[in-house]
């Protein structure tokens, strides 16, 4: 009893020094177990075994069985301690299976609490960073929402789209405000949303900066932003620009639910869908 006592306050002390060192040090009733071999003239190491089964877990099981003669049979040490050792390992298995759950749950809920709050920080013009940068002010006007529709026929997984204009006087900001409701979505995140002016009738008129939203979640509904320049001197009445909206549809996970946990390029299947073509007319700018 003395020296399993002596074992169990190195063992403590040696727990304490390896939670910042990592392992390394030989484990602290290893000795004990060598003392009990050389002692005991038993056959079957009684005596050895004894300690194995009183400390089977704290003690280094396989170094502890390496110590055991060959001749100590499979059934003097399966009852006191490898069936016990099995028990406790299989429910120390589940113990970290449930940790690992509790876990995943939370991130995935810290992931989706950080997807809304970058979708709200980037739902108007003085919210996103890139446009704060530019120091345009506030708007001489906007126009109303006007829903955006393919040019031709678009891919079931087309979301809702509204297109607003904000004028500037040197400067044109699109906001593309994306719903993802598409029934052939089925739950899943669309994400690296952007809004793209692929050509302009005009050169006085041209794409500057572009604002992709990185993650929709499905039934929520976000902005993303394209910056034109525009000299209304130099332009004709009405300038034509021909507009794209691509986006990718993420796999899904189905363990979370049809939420992706890594919103990143490679993870499903990219769209690019043509738009209407949209007018901006000169006279908007003053």
């Amino acid at each position: 009893d003395l020296a399993l006592q002596y074992c169990d306050t190195r063992h403590e002390r040696q727990e304490q020094q390896q939670r910042g060192v990592g392992n390394g040090v030989e484990c602290a009733y290893l000795p004990l177990v060598k003392v009990a071999l050389r002692a005991d003239p038993d056959p079957e190491q009684s005596a050895a075994i004894k300690v194995l089964a009183l400390r089977s877990g704290a003690i280094d099981r396989a170094a502890a069985l390496r110590l055991l003669p060959q001749s100590v049979p499979v059934s003097a040490v399966a009852r006191p301690f490898l069936i016990p050792a099995l028990v406790d390992s299989e429910s120390e298995i589940r113990r970290l299976k449930v940790v690992s759950a509790l876990l995943r749950a939370k991130y995935i809920s810290l992931k989706q609490k950080l997807t809304d709050a970058q979708i709200k920080a980037q739902s108007t013009l003085s919210g996103v960073p890139q446009l704060r940068a530019m120091r345009l002010g506030d708007p001489l006007h906007s126009s109303k929402a006007i829903k955006a529709r393919p040019s031709q026929t678009a891919s079931t997984t087309f979301p809702e789209v509204q297109i607003i204009k904000h004028y500037f006087p040197r400067h044109l900001i699109v906001q593309a405000k994306i719903t993802n409701s598409s029934a052939s979505v089925e739950g899943r995140t669309l994400g690296n949303l952007a809004f793209v002016v692929a050509e302009s009738s005009d050169e006085a008129i041209q794409t500057s900066l572009s604002v992709p939203l990185k993650a929709l979640p499905y039934l929520s509904t976000g902005s993303c932003w394209c910056v034109l320049q525009a000299n209304a001197a130099r332009m004709d009445s009405v300038a034509v620009l021909t507009c794209e909206l691509r986006y990718t549809v993420f796999s899904m996970d189905a363990s979370t639910l049809g939420t992706s946990l890594s919103y990143s390029a490679g993870g499903g299947r990219t769209y690019v869908e043509e738009l209407q073509d949209m007018e901006v007319h000169a006279a908007h700018f003053s």
